[in-house]
């Protein structure tokens, strides 16, 4: 081929090779009349195509800290109307005092309230032991029974026809109205503490799952149904898994409900158990040792709950978006 062919063809080639390294380095290529063309879509920038960076925990270390500061402003206030005589010792003993009742608590070499029947020193092992054993073996059966009872109400109307006058009248009596009659049919001990502890969670679970099943969606059941889910599973494939998201808000309530509860079930003769150690730091006139049972409950019941969040939230994280 001659020389003179050759020139128009390497010029073409160049013409051809211009837009395609254009396009291959992400810039916009010209037509003949000079209109703009966008790169290809395979050359889209790699940001684009990367997967978001995973947040990092600061965000929720933040949250956390926040929540500290209202706690540690009331403490401080706390002691400072303590220190400048606004508030008597006898009716609230300053932070440092119930500071080392906390610590006698936990580590205390040892002693009692009442002499010989609920001990205080070195004892809250014991105590927490038998109170959350009572708190969660009660929970335990209240979602046993309130789950199911609160799916038939929200499923059935001929079951809420039946019992739903009969939940709503009980869920109004108060805990305390329950103790004599739990002391009759279980005695002194710790079958009216966990019958009082059952009472206390069951009604909020059953009237959450209740009211959760019962607002599912139609459309949902409707197309689960066409796709071939059989009604007798309509249940536990579609009314369970839409229903959760309420369903664990109940069960969060049952859980913090039933946990104060448990003060009102160691009133039964319980000599374990921090209800039991504050009845009797109420004997003796010891209210430093009172504010440690309260402190206890708090952040017990603080750790039920997150405990219970963090191993619901894998099944309802699709509610959150």
């Amino acid at each position: 081929m001659s020389s003179a062919a050759a020139g128009p063809l390497r010029a073409a080639d160049d013409k051809t090779a211009e837009p395609r390294r254009s396009a291959e380095s992400g810039e916009a290529t010209h037509d003949a009349h000079g209109r703009s063309e966008p790169a290809s879509a395979a050359s889209a920038p790699a940001a684009v195509l990367a997967p978001a960076p995973s947040p990092t925990g600061r965000p929720r270390r933040r949250r956390h800290a926040l929540g500290l500061v209202v706690p540690i402003t009331l403490v401080a206030l706390w002691s400072l109307a303590g220190a400048a005589g606004v508030i008597s010792p006898r009716l609230l003993p300053p932070p440092s005092t119930v500071a080392q009742a906390g610590w006698d608590f936990v580590a205390g070499s040892g002693g009692a309230t009442l002499p010989g029947v609920v001990p205080f020193e070195g004892a809250a092992g014991r105590h927490i032991a038998a109170s959350v054993g009572r708190w969660l073996s009660a929970f335990a059966l209240a979602v046993g029974v309130g789950v199911p009872l609160g799916l038939a109400l929200g499923l059935s109307r001929r079951a809420a026809d039946l019992l739903d006058p009969l939940v709503q009248g009980l869920r109004s009596i108060p805990i305390t109205a329950w103790l004599p009659i739990a002391l009759i049919w279980f005695g002194l001990g710790e079958g009216a503490a966990r019958y009082l502890v059952f009472i206390g969670a069951v009604f909020p679970i059953v009237i959450a799952t209740a009211d959760s099943s019962a607002r599912v969606p139609h459309h949902l059941v409707d197309a689960a149904s066409m796709l071939g889910t059989p009604a007798r599973a309509l249940a536990r494939r579609v009314y369970l898994p839409a229903a959760l998201p309420g369903i664990v808000t109940g069960l969060r309530l049952g859980l913090t409900l039933g946990w104060m509860s448990v003060i009102v079930g160691e009133l039964t003769g319980s000599t374990s158990g921090v209800g039991a150690m504050m009845f009797a730091a109420r004997e003796v006139g010891r209210l430093d040792q009172i504010i440690v049972g309260m402190a206890t409950f708090a952040v017990i019941g603080l750790m039920g709950d997150i405990a219970l969040r963090a191993a619901s939230r894998r099944f309802v994280a699709w509610s959150d978006g």
